[in-house]
């Protein structure tokens, strides 16, 4: 809910009223005046006088603020409005006391040193936070949908009125501070001189991550992050060697402080990510030390888990068994957050992928082609060709992914490249079976002759840029 600092022009209904009232007065006046009824006139007038400038006054006010105020698209503080107002009704009734009752006020307000002493001191906080709102009104250090903090409290300004400043804070609750501990106290203004802040962020990383690998993570993680800005891009420091720690200062520029606490939740969640799939540790500190011995039959499970994993994937299949067990030993574990991007398409890549948790969406021009879920693949073309992505990938929920890359995959093909034919031929099926799909195209649009033909000039094409990728004689 947005509140605004400006002069609200009433409802059409309230207009009404006023109109019906002021019609109602100047009646109730008129019978008066003729008839003459046997009642105290002087009260009466006295009456029917402050209830004919009563509304006269509000018709007016909403008209002024309807007609010119809106039209001319000018924000009237509250706090100004309001004394106008209060200085209107207080001429107002001492002209009615002065011309009914022949009481002048001015004299006694002006020369009655008690009265004005009492007054002073009854009113003393009243009018200190008064002065103090007119002080903000001049100075302006802050405008309504600005964000200030006040001691330990950010808020949003939605009121500056005669008495308090009300804020919205972070919690949806109103802060309200009187105008006088404002104009006393330190206010940091948020959006001067500039919308644009540095927020500041802090983790720990072990000793073993050297320092320039960690930033390079950092600032991947923090420029992928929404509403954070690139120019001026962000800024990693080290702060700090501790006992078991060193400890980073995350630095990003940021343009709309109400999403502060957001943006660090997502740069922290996707830290949690990054640093997993760069082996990347954060430490904590340690008061008992529980020892756990890693035997043969924890790393041979696991590495069985990834040998029935590569057994069921064509391109592996063709390798035997030790091969294909050694193929496992080299796949890396890599996680990935929920809308996390793996690779976009366009992208120069390597590395070939393998689900092995959670699921992961492809996407071509923008649009989902399809869903990756356990025991799915992608990247084959990169690993055996180096050709860019064809498609972008972006983890759909949290995504456990296993990565074989060429540098693991080069010693295993140069000692058996007699796999090439067949990876190419499985990779020559699978192409033209994605090009059939994507133009919709049958196998009776093509004589057999053709057929081969195609198949054979295809399989060659890609028997040469394996080899060339990856350097064979």
């Amino acid at each position: 809910m947005e509140l605004k600092d400006n002069i609200n022009p009433k409802l059409p209904s309230s207009l009404v009223f006023y109109v019906i009232l002021t019609i109602s007065a100047f009646g109730s006046g008129m019978y008066v005046l003729i008839y003459k009824p046997p009642i105290d006139i002087k009260l009466t007038n006295a009456i029917i006088y402050g209830v004919l400038f009563y509304g006269v006054f509000k018709i007016a006010d909403y008209i002024f603020s309807k007609l010119y105020i809106e039209q001319a698209k000018i924000a009237v503080p509250k706090l100004i409005h309001d004394i106008v107002t209060a200085i209107i009704y207080a001429i107002a009734l001492f002209a009615i006391l002065k011309i009914q009752f022949g009481i002048d006020l001015t004299p006694i307000i002006t020369t009655s040193a008690v009265f004005s002493m009492v007054i002073g001191l009854a009113l003393q906080d009243t009018l200190t936070n008064l002065i103090a709102g007119v002080v903000l009104h001049v100075e302006n250090p802050f405008k309504i949908n600005d964000w200030i903090r006040y001691k330990d409290t950010d808020g949003k300004v939605i009121e500056i009125n005669w008495r308090t400043t009300k804020l919205l804070t972070r919690t949806n609750d109103y802060l309200v501070i009187p105008n006088s501990n404002i104009v006393k106290d330190t206010i940091l203004s948020v959006g001067y001189p500039t919308p644009e802040q540095i927020m500041s962020l802090f983790v720990g990383v072990d000793y073993d991550s050297p320092p320039n690998e960690v930033k390079r993570v950092l600032e991947s993680v923090c420029l992928s992050t929404m509403h954070v800005l690139h120019n001026p891009p962000p800024e990693i420091r080290v702060v700090k060697y501790n006992d078991f720690s060193i400890d980073y200062e995350i630095r990003v520029w940021i343009n709309d402080y109400a999403l502060k606490d957001h943006i660090a939740s997502n740069i922290m969640t996707k830290l949690w990510y990054a640093f997993k799939r760069e082996n990347i540790r954060i430490p904590f500190p340690i008061r008992d030390v529980y020892c756990h011995q890693v035997t043969a039959a924890d790393g041979n499970k696991e590495i069985e888990q990834r040998y029935n994993t590569v057994k069921r994937i064509e391109f592996f299949s063709i390798f035997p068994e030790a091969v294909q067990k050694e193929i496992a030993s080299l796949l890396n574990q890599k996680y990935f957050g929920k809308g996390e991007c793996i690779f976009k398409e366009g992208d120069e890549g390597d590395s070939f992928y393998v689900v092995r948790k959670g699921s992961v969406s492809v996407t071509v021009s923008g649009n989902e082609v399809a869903v990756l879920n356990r025991g799915d693949f992608f990247g084959e073309i990169s690993l055996f060709t180096g050709g860019i992505r064809t498609a972008g990938v972006t983890a759909k929920e949290d995504a456990l992914v296993l990565v074989l890359d060429k540098d693991g995959f080069s010693k295993i093909i140069m000692e058996n490249q007699s796999a090439v034919d067949s990876i190419s031929a499985i990779m020559t099926r699978r192409e033209i079976e994605n090009e059939k799909l994507a133009q919709k195209l049958s196998d009776q649009a093509f004589s057999e002759d053709q057929l081969n033909a195609r198949f054979t000039s295809k399989k060659l094409n890609m028997f040469n840029k394996i080899r060339n990728f990856f350097n064979l004689s």
